[in-house]
């Protein structure tokens, strides 16, 4: 059971647009991936990134959606809390620039176009950059519970109060920010501190056994975890409910780096033994795929 306590809380104005894990979020997941690495992998970043680390361009593609609106749709998916999984003619929109393009406006399918791109060696090796830059944000994405949930903007439609506090950091407490930001900055751990008990977590649980799958079956798992998390407007989060929801959070930041890594991984070896081919040109069948196990 959830435990939660509803509250009054009146309806603030100018609630804050959350767009995924915040800076920090992006940022672990990202220095998760970078320990699990191959040296080829790294080299390739390397080249395409310059001085820039993965973990330094991780919260880049927010920054970029300001000036280009037209990739909102790339962060999250709409699946309805009422349906228990995915389903990419319902869920995932016709691109917004190109209608007739095969690939559609949500994470799902735009995580499988950057790895595409990444993968191409006939393309510049700024457009590479490009690719590799949206793909470690997009994984990220994918991994946070509420951009998964089409339901009140996911979970930014819903005010509450976070600990007895209707404001968190400079916005209006709503739950999708809640998820962001507060239950990571609530564990009070530097960075160096939250990446090291990451990787613990991960030695401790025998993650490295999930770091495989498909963005269509992490989507529908981050549904589950968000249908499970959700609570009414005006609620308190309380302390209970942050301390249950903080191993979700902890294990979704540490698998997306695990997935991340074995993403660039497959796709940043040399053209001779080359095993991605992650298609460029042919998108995703628009089928539904089954529930996570």
């Amino acid at each position: 059971m959830r435990i939660v306590l509803a509250g009054a809380l009146l309806l603030c104005m100018g609630v804050q647009l959350s767009w995924a894990w915040g800076r920090e979020g992006h940022r672990l997941t990202a220095l998760v991936a970078e320990q699990y690495l191959t040296p080829e992998a790294k080299a390739q970043i390397v080249q395409l990134l310059g001085k820039e680390s993965l973990a330094d361009v991780a919260p880049w593609a927010d920054t970029y959606r300001e000036e280009h609106g037209e990739t909102g749709k790339w962060h999250f998916v709409d699946i309805p809390g009422a349906e228990a999984k995915f389903d990419r003619t319902r869920d995932c929109p016709l691109s917004q620039i190109d209608p007739k393009s095969p690939w559609r406006d949500c994470v799902t399918d735009r995580i499988l176009y950057f790895e595409g791109r990444l993968g191409d060696e006939m393309l510049s090796a700024k457009d590479r950059a490009f690719a590799l830059k949206f793909l470690v944000h997009l994984i990220g994405d994918v991994h946070q519970p509420f951009h998964a949930l089409g339901d009140n903007r996911g979970g930014n439609g819903i005010a509450v109060s976070f600990l007895g506090s209707s404001r968190c950091d400079s916005y209006n407490c709503n739950l999708h920010g809640v998820w962001d930001t507060m239950i990571i900055e609530d564990q009070g751990l530097n960075e160096k501190k939250y990446t090291e008990k990451l990787l613990q977590e991960i030695k401790d649980n025998q993650w490295e056994r999930l770091a495989g799958g498909e963005p269509t079956t992490w989507a529908n798992i981050s549904h589950h975890y968000a249908v499970e998390a959700m609570v009414p407007n005006g609620a308190l989060i309380t302390r209970e409910y942050v301390t249950a929801e903080s191993k979700v959070v902890d294990a979704q930041l540490a698998l997306g780096g695990l997935r991340l890594a074995r993403a660039l991984n497959r796709i940043l070896v040399t053209p001779d033994t080359s095993a991605v081919q992650t298609a460029s040109t042919t998108a995703p069948a628009a089928t539904t795929q089954p529930p996570p196990q």
